[in-house]
């Protein structure tokens, strides 16, 4: 590690309430807030060259910090997207079934189940958690010892596995 990343490791230990304050007020979540803190401490600590001359190391943090906030903003916007999508898939009129589209019906969920089997665990939990039992990303993650963003994370990994699961048996 060159002398530019040990003074940003140095400006980070310095800065580091004061990052997580900057984050707390942007995102309006102290767990977020939090774990991006931490994830600004991983890219000063990473290993390689930092760039070239960093002549103000807390600068420099404060940067990186809200440009992962930005990102984190952009995922949480584009995620609330995706479910009202999947809201509104749902949630539309419903006719009446066939017999036809009953027995369709029955062997995809049974597909679906099949997919949900093949999940990790901590993925499946989290999933029933937030869906079925109706609770909040935070008392989840405080209930399994986890980051709301590691929750976050979870379900949008389970909701991608459900949509390449129906995908598939689209296909068949």
């Amino acid at each position: 590690m060159g002398d530019e990343a040990g003074g940003l490791v140095e400006a980070y230990d310095q800065h580091r309430d004061a990052l997580k304050s900057y984050l707390i007020r942007r995102l309006q979540c102290p767990d977020t807030a939090e774990d991006l803190t931490q994830e600004t401490w991983l890219k000063a600590n990473r290993n390689g060259s930092p760039p070239a001359a960093i002549s103000n190391p807390r600068a420099y943090l404060f940067t990186m910090a809200a440009n992962l906030a930005t990102d984190h903003l952009r995922t949480e916007t584009r995620r609330s997207e995706l479910r009202g999508e999947y809201r509104g898939a749902l949630c539309d009129s419903v006719d009446p079934l066939t017999p036809e589209q009953y027995l369709i019906a029955q062997d995809e969920l049974k597909h679906l189940r099949k997919a949900v089997a093949r999940l990790r665990p901590i993925s499946r939990k989290i999933f029933y958690l937030s869906r079925f039992s109706g609770r909040s990303y935070t008392d989840i993650a405080a209930e399994l010892g986890v980051s709301t963003t590691t929750v976050a994370n979870h379900i949008r990994l389970v909701l991608d596995h459900l949509a390449e699961a129906r995908e598939d048996y689209a296909g068949e």
